[in-house]
């Protein structure tokens, strides 16, 4: 059998691929339009005028079988703008992020609606792909005018989320209000009622993704109430509770498969003058466009490391390489999680890890080794301090120990344990550590949304690359004229990481980080100096890790130790040793805080999301970030 020529295959991967990119982008496309689907109806006036709902209470009773009864008062004010009366948006579908084969669902049934002020209340329902849409009023009466009272009912099936506590409790995580609400709320009260008494309970308002707490809740038994005074167009309310095990039947969300689309287009193409001016101009520009914006400043005429002392910041200008002097000690008040995130313009699963430590070190838990018994891995216990306030720390060091402790009364929890709990907490706390940076004046911007910015212009061009791609050579043969913009959308999307840029104050510290860094890595034992009693050990171990070098940090101890230097035994690691002093450093205990660091490292960083996960181990929650949801206005 003859071979194929060499040219040929190439051109076969080519238009595999191409035909495989069209494909994935068309599904987002669709996927996209579906979501688009379950907006408000059409029906609805554009201009709402000053309508309001001028009060709204919200009384909902969960049954042991896991539905949820519910019912609406409100009064509707029409104000300048008389209409056929108030409609409802309910949302009935939304997409999984962890689970791309299916929706999650919530069935909605027995629809019925009244008014105490005389006001029309026929019932018109449109359901929708994702959503429920509630008209309420006569089509033929359009002059409804003053404040009407409105009383609506229904059923809803779907939202508890079973087991997903951090002791097994079931959740109820509504988003009892929407977002897409297109006039104001006031005078909001929610009362969630149920058999099983309420464990923990909370709310978030806001925007979506907004973590503003309501104005006030309180839980009584088995029942929660909630109040809110006003909600602007395009807020929302969510409210989480959580119940013992098996209050709900151990009843499981419900799911409906999901359709994609993954089609491919083979494209013959030939080359082209124009193509390939086109492609080198293109890929030359956006290089020399990351380059200049990608490049950290710095200040003029000063040391690296140095800030202007004066109101006047000084000059600035592009950073040049230049030696570091090495320091012996991080920089003043800056925490190892912010360093390590300064450092490569990423807040890693290391910077996380590094935060564990360091809280550790500063008395807010304590990390005790469990001994190995037969598993191939060991696993190490995180204890709370329980006499410890947090009012002092970071919000993203209070994010990881809400994440670690989600209950008042949680005092423990195990490294393995926050393998299927922590993803919501990570990245919640990769959040608040960019938020940190860019408040400290290091970036301009947060890096994260800089990289995502250029990966939208790029995945932008790409899609528009495809589609020209194929509809060129589909129409006109001339499918190579829009591989330009494919090529520059996959560059784009390639120098994504190196977008972001440190300000000339990040640039400061940085020279201040990566100096320490050497004396972390270079230090040799003879040269480590400190007072007798004092754990510099433990002082920068979390600096050490957040750099990558906490082995070799580690290491150095152990021949302190060796030695017969008064090396001090952490007080804030529990192992085989504990308790005996300088022989600690004898027993493998380096080998441990290695051990505790890669392992803790790769458990938060491989944990999966759920489809029904717990609000609680979500920073807290926030708004929107629950079951259901939905909006209104008039009609």
């Amino acid at each position: 059998m003859a071979s194929m020529p060499a040219n040929s295959m190439i051109a076969r991967h080519v238009r595999s691929a191409v035909g495989l990119l069209f494909g994935l982008t068309l599904a987002l496309v669709l996927a996209v339009a579906a979501l688009a689907a379950g907006a408000a109806p059409a029906q609805a006036d554009d201009d709402q005028g000053d309508r309001a709902i001028t009060r709204y209470d919200v009384t909902a009773t969960a049954n042991p079988d896991g539905t949820i009864d519910v019912l609406l008062d409100f009064s509707f004010d029409f104000a300048d703008s008389p209409g056929h009366g108030p409609y409802l948006t309910l949302v009935t579908r939304q997409e999984i992020a962890d689970d791309p084969d299916h929706y999650r669902v919530l069935e909605i049934t027995d629809v019925q609606a009244m008014s105490p002020s005389g006001a029309p209340a026929d019932v018109q329902t449109d359901r929708q792909d994702n959503g429920l849409a509630i008209r309420i009023g006569d089509e033929r009466i359009d002059d409804v005018s003053g404040v009407q009272d409105y009383v609506v009912s229904y059923t809803v099936a779907g939202i508890p989320n079973s087991g997903v506590g951090a002791a097994g409790e079931d959740e109820i995580y509504w988003n009892v209000i929407g977002s897409a609400w297109e006039i104001p709320l006031e005078n909001i009260s929610v009362a969630v009622m149920a058999a099983a008494p309420v464990v923990e309970a909370d709310c978030r308002v806001g925007d979506v993704g907004s973590r503003t707490r309501c104005d006030s809740f309180d839980v009584d038994g088995g029942s929660a109430t909630f109040s809110q005074g006003r909600l602007e167009p395009g807020e929302g309310m969510s409210v989480i509770l959580a119940y013992p095990e098996g209050s709900f039947g151990g009843v499981e969300p419900i799911l409906a498969p999901r359709r994609t689309f993954s089609n491919s287009l083979g494209v013959d193409s030939p080359a082209g003058i124009i193509a390939a001016v086109a492609t080198v101009g293109g890929l030359g520009l956006i290089g020399v466009r990351a380059r200049r914006r990608g490049r950290d400043r710095e200040y003029l005429g000063l040391t690296p490391g140095l800030a202007p002392t004066s109101i006047d910041a000084g000059d600035t200008g592009p950073r040049r390489k230049r030696p570091i002097a090495v320091q012996f000690s991080p920089p003043a008040g800056v925490r190892p999680g912010e360093i390590g995130t300064l450092t490569d313009e990423v807040a890693d699963p290391h910077d996380v890890t590094a935060t564990i430590i360091d809280l550790a070190v500063r008395g807010y838990l304590t990390i005790e080794e469990l001994p190995a018994e037969g598993k191939e891995k060991p696993d190490w216990r995180l204890i709370r301090t329980m006499d410890r306030d947090w009012s002092d720390l970071a919000d993203f060091e209070v994010t990881l120990l809400r994440g670690f402790f989600p209950h008042s009364s949680a005092q423990e929890t195990t490294v393995t344990a926050l393998s299927t709990t922590f993803h919501e907490v990570m990245s919640s706390a990769q959040q608040a550590l960019y938020a940190e940076v860019v408040a400290r004046g290091w970036f301009a911007e947060s890096p994260q949304k800089v990289r995502l910015r250029w990966v939208g212009l790029g995945v932008a061009a790409i899609l528009v690359g495809l589609v020209g791609t194929v509809l060129l050579g589909l129409l006109a043969g001339l499918a190579v004229l829009g591989v330009p913009v494919l090529l520059a959308g996959i560059l784009l999307t390639a120098l994504s990481g190196a977008a972001p840029a440190r300000t000339a104050a990040g640039t400061a510290v940085l020279a201040q980080a990566l100096g320490f860094k050497q004396y972390l890595e270079k230090a040799e034992a003879d040269q480590i100096r400190f007072e007798e009693g004092e754990d510099l050990f433990s002082r920068y171990l979390p600096y050490a890790i957040a750099f990558g070098v906490a082995e070799r940090w580690a290491d150095l101890f152990s021949k302190l130790a060796a030695q017969g230097a008064p090396v001090p035994e952490p007080t804030w690691y529990i192992g085989p040793y504990h308790g005996v002093g300088t022989a600690i450093w004898a027993s493998g205990f380096a080998s441990s805080i290695n051990s505790f660091s890669d392992i803790a490292t790769t458990a938060i960083a491989a944990t999966p999301a759920s489809s029904g996960g717990s609000g609680f181990s979500a920073g807290g929650g926030f708004s929107g970030g629950g079951i259901g949801g939905g909006g209104g206005g008039g009609w």
